[in-house]
């Protein structure tokens, strides 16, 4: 008899995947066609239809080759072995939607395994389902071919890429303070961005890491000072005490972890969710624990 695989529940999101939809959100316009080219940006669409298990990253309508597309990317920072099926599920909801093509697209800024399109789905020897999707390693891409370009949309993206150095990032940071020199919250953001994914990439060896922490360094008051950049951070914040307290819950009381993971979802200030994994680490028994993770009144 087979055993059924067992369906492992999706990571939350990482602190940078806030800042991979932010930086794709300010500007579509620019960054769409790098990343499809012959696409261009035409609007941005809601994403609510989506069930709420279903949460996409973002979605567009774009002119792709002459003809209206719908793009829907998605942002990997590690293996998921359900992309490919979240995928269709998304394009196949998106298509019912809007009665359009759908091009789908993971967007990873790490190295890791990354999902093979097509999925394909047989009956045997019969094939049910052919579904194509695109993938973009952003660990893969050069550059100093942005930078030479001065392809400044893709600038928050460089600590990802081959050829990084602090030379590469000493160009980038001073073509944008330029560029936003008249607006620092939005300068703040891209760097806040680069910063983020400089902690995590592995494309820039450990000098270069520090070489290029130090020119960031150098605008902590911007990020001190801006109320978008502190929200950016306290979600950021959120997120890591979220994963706390549902590991300590499923490591004390594995039947209560979806408790867990419904409580931490509903809350946002990063002092409650403290107060909160104060009491998950002391609650004596099972029926304690189920008290303090019951719902939220209305």
């Amino acid at each position: 008899m087979r055993k059924s695989r067992r369906r492992q529940p999706r990571q939350q999101a990482q602190p940078y995947d806030t800042s991979l939809k932010t930086w794709v959100k300010e500007r579509p316009a620019d960054i769409l066609p790098v990343l499809l080219p012959g696409a261009t940006y035409q609007e941005t669409l809601d994403i609510e239809i989506i069930k709420p298990t279903m949460r996409v990253d973002k979605v567009f309508k774009v002119k792709y080759l002459g003809e209206d597309h719908i793009l829907h990317l998605e942002f990997e920072s590690g293996a998921d072995n359900d992309m490919p099926s979240r995928l269709h599920a998304y394009n196949a909801i998106l298509y019912y939607e809007h009665h359009l093509p759908v091009i789908s697209m993971i967007i990873y800024p790490f190295r890791t395994a990354m999902a093979e399109s097509p999925l394909q789905v047989m009956s045997g020897e019969r094939e049910l389902l052919k579904f194509h999707f695109l993938t973009l390693p952003l660990f893969t891409l050069n550059a100093e071919h942005y930078v030479r370009e001065h392809i400044v949309c893709m600038y928050p993206m460089l600590p990802t890429m081959q050829g990084t150095d602090d030379r590469v990032i000493e160009q980038a940071m001073a073509e944008l303070a330029e560029l936003y020199r008249e607006d620092e919250v939005t300068l703040a953001q891209q760097f806040v961005c680069m910063q983020l994914l400089l902690e995590r990439t592995d494309t820039i060896s450990s000098q270069e890491k520090h070489k290029i922490q130090e020119r960031l360094d150098m605008y902590d008051p911007l990020w001190d000072e801006h109320p978008k950049v502190k929200k950016i951070q306290a979600e950021s914040e959120a997120r890591g005490l979220r994963n706390a307290i549902v590991t300590i819950v499923k490591t004390r009381f594995p039947d209560l972890t979806k408790l867990a993971q419904q409580k931490a979802a509903q809350i946002d200030q990063p002092e409650v969710l403290n107060y909160l994994i104060e009491q998950v680490t002391a609650a004596p028994d099972e029926e304690v624990m189920r008290w303090i993770l019951r719902p939220s009144a209305a």
